[in-house]
């Protein structure tokens, strides 16, 4: 009796079920979205388009990077570290200090920006040579760091661009 009454009633429940669906499509038409709505959405999306070109500018600035190999290199890296102290509006740049083996217990220490040597010098192991050139280091980093947006226009600039005719 039970399964007769379940048998009967599964028809029952499609067809209540299936016109429940249709209804239910028939209410949702898709209407057109008023031109105010379309504009505002198209001003939003280009507000954030400006803003997504705004934050791919962004970038980690003033990395120093320590590619030294004996001790007083790493002296030098760290006295250098101590003095350093980053320009106002500069962006752009990471530092790299590395070091390369030379004779006996004197090494060649450079200090590069971005791939641009900037120092160049031999390093001693005696602590008074190693403050000094760190010092020097420090102070010719800075300068080149606050010329460096104008290096980078006189690069660019329409002087080096050449106009093609030879």
């Amino acid at each position: 009796m039970k399964l007769l009454l379940s048998i009967l009633l599964i028809p029952v429940c499609i067809g209540v079920c299936s016109a429940q669906t249709d209804s239910i499509k028939a209410s949702k038409q898709i209407k057109e979205a008023p031109d105010d709505l379309k504009q505002l959405l198209k001003e939003i999306t280009e507000e954030k388009a400006k803003k997504v070109g705004k934050d791919a500018d962004l970038e980690i600035d003033g990395l120093l990077f320590d590619e030294t190999k004996t001790k007083s290199g790493r002296d030098f890296y760290d006295l250098f570290y101590r003095d350093w102290e980053a320009p106002v509006n500069v962006k752009n740049y990471s530092i790299f200090v590395s070091e390369k083996p030379y004779r006996l217990t004197t090494t060649q220490i450079q200090v590069r920006i971005n791939e641009t040597l900037v120092f160049q010098s031999f390093l001693q192991p005696r602590g008074d040579i190693v403050e000094t050139l760190a010092q020097q280091a420090v102070a010719r980093t800075q300068v080149y760091l606050q010329n460096y947006e104008a290096i980078l226009k006189q690069l660019e600039g329409a002087d080096r661009a050449g106009s093609g005719i030879f």
